[in-house]
């Protein structure tokens, strides 16, 4: 396990020189692997990732889940997720960085949230996409590639414009494999809402009805909407996204548990031991003794 805290990566750490190197970076996956061996261990980033495979084979695992990698594999991760990756040496594709900035200096944040491919409980951050799809995908890196490597007038405006069309792509081939009614598409939009919101409050604000208050719901209507997206009620899904972040810090940090239970602003760590445990089975210090055992 490492012996410091969990490391957060910023865009300017991948491509100093690059086009508004503080908030966009493109490169060739094989490339990119290459130059940044430190990107093996876990990591945290705060942007936005889209990485296209289109060749080689492994293993990437986010937040705790492990997902294969293979020819056509396209992975979503936004701020905040951790990663890592086990990669075979032919592994080649696409990797594009982009900040929260970056793109709603021209589009919107709904649009961006409204696409549903960043983060999403009830999605898994990974499309599988067929040889045709990955042609018209390819076409637009490869439009990215030559505009990074030679700027001209308003290059990052018509850089926005691909990260927007690829979006627009990628969730259009998403959503030929899962068809929303409009009531569903309604619920889903919802709920992506409701994620955003804990995701920038769960710290500071555990009550349920600070959530029923942003979103102009009754507690009854959010715990429906709740229960509908994923059979649990939102006091539920409050603490998961706790119980996710201690998980990190015990794996990714050399923090104790006192100041682990100090940085989720939990008062007593006791506390904060005996909910750790009630929802995982292990106390804290099972759980990362557990993970040293295994090598992680």
């Amino acid at each position: 396990m490492p012996s410091s805290p969990l490391p957060i990566f910023h865009i300017p750490d991948f491509g100093p020189d690059a086009i508004d190197s503080s908030h966009f970076y493109y490169s060739g996956l094989k490339s990119h692997l290459a130059t940044h061996q430190f990107i093996q261990k876990p990591h945290k980033h705060d942007f936005y990732i889209i990485v296209v495979f289109t060749q080689g084979r492994g293993s990437h695992t986010i937040d705790f889940k492990t997902y294969r990698v293979e020819q056509g594999s396209v992975f979503f991760l936004s701020p905040g997720q951790v990663h890592s990756w086990e990669l075979s040496p032919d592994t080649d594709g696409h990797i594009l960085f982009f900040s929260t900035d970056f793109y709603t200096s021209t589009f919107s944040r709904k649009r961006l949230n409204d696409y549903s491919l960043f983060n999403s409980i009830v999605e898994f951050p990974k499309l599988e996409i067929d040889t045709p799809e990955t042609s018209e995908v390819l076409f637009f890196f490869k439009n990215i590639d030559q505009e990074t490597k030679s700027p001209n007038w308003s290059t990052k405006d018509l850089l926005r414009n691909y990260i927007d069309t690829l979006l627009i792509l990628l969730y259009r081939y998403k959503g030929s494999k899962t068809s929303f009614s409009p009531e569903e598409k309604l619920v889903h939009n919802q709920f992506q809402q409701l994620e955003l919101l804990i995701d920038n409050h769960f710290k500071k604000h555990r009550e349920a009805s600070f959530y029923a208050d942003q979103m102009s719901l009754s507690m009854k209507q959010l715990n429906s909407l709740c229960k509908n997206t994923v059979s649990k009620t939102s006091s539920q899904l409050i603490l998961d996204r706790v119980i996710l972040e201690a998980q990190r810090l015990l794996t990714h940090s050399d923090l104790n548990i006192s100041e682990i239970a100090y940085e989720l602003a939990f008062e007593d760590s006791s506390y904060f031991s005996r909910l750790f445990k009630k929802k995982t089975n292990l106390t804290p210090e099972q759980f990362r003794k557990q993970l040293d055992n295994t090598g992680l």
